[in-house]
């Protein structure tokens, strides 16, 4: 939205970049029928105002604004985007092991004005090699960290994730590589929730383990934020 808004992309692009390979996305609560994205997105970029992204968890709803409805269903998706006075909430329905295409409903909701989290990327970039290389440590610590013996080929594909950033032209260089890193994080991150066990022989081991990866786990939530919302840090100051 940012690099629209800016100049570097047209609305085609921008809507390509959020459907991929979904269903057309639309929008519900806007009035009587559903409306694509795409007009959404375009009353956005009529009306000025930044495009954030939000990714609230358990425990952590920095940055998201009100109301109570509103944070509610958001933290249920675990992500929305917010603009002004409107914020959309994802609700995505996939038709596994159906070839059709995954469905995008976005509803809308009236919030009071974004309270934006600024981070530095700087600041969030230290945070995330320091929580990489505290989650090695107490992994190794407790004997948990698991074998790759099994997982070569999906541990190459968590290391090269960064490499396939969607990201558009003229994006602060700072956050394209914060983006990097917090992505091959993920993907790591999710090839251990694929096996909860990992090195642990017991339930003390799991805990361990769990331990071990959730400040890992929220310095790449963290860098995620800071990464896509950059564009529209550099917009709004």
């Amino acid at each position: 939205m940012s690099a629209w808004f800016a100049g570097d992309a047209g609305p085609d692009e921008v809507v390509d970049a959020v459907t991929l390979d979904d269903a057309p996305h639309q929008v519900s609560g806007l009035g009587l029928d559903l409306v694509p994205l795409r007009d959404v997105l375009t009353m956005w970029r009529r009306e000025g105002p930044p495009v954030r992204l939000v990714l609230p968890v358990s425990g952590d709803v920095r940055g998201v604004p009100g109301p109570a409805e509103f944070r509610s269903a958001a933290l249920e998706a675990e992500e929305a985007v917010c603009s002004g006075t409107l914020g959309l909430v994802p609700e995505v329905t996939d038709y596994w092991p159906s070839s059709a295409p995954s469905t995008v409903v976005w509803h809308a909701h009236v919030i009071t004005d974004v309270a934006p989290d600024h981070q530095q990327l700087g600041d969030v970039a230290f945070e995330l090699t320091t929580a990489i290389r505290e989650a090695a440590v107490a992994l190794t610590a407790a004997d948990v960290a698991g074998s790759a013996a099994d997982v070569t080929d999906a541990l190459r594909d968590a290391r090269r994730a960064g490499e396939h950033l969607n990201l558009p032209p003229n994006f602060p260089p700072r956050a394209v590589a914060l983006l990097a890193q917090a992505e091959r994080m993920q993907a790591v991150l999710d090839l251990a929730a694929d096996d909860p066990e990992g090195g642990a022989i017991d339930r003390f081991g799991m805990s361990a383990r769990a331990s071990a990866l959730r400040p890992l786990a929220a310095a790449v939530r963290r860098a995620r934020l800071a990464g896509y919302n950059a564009a529209a840090e550099v917009r709004s100051s």
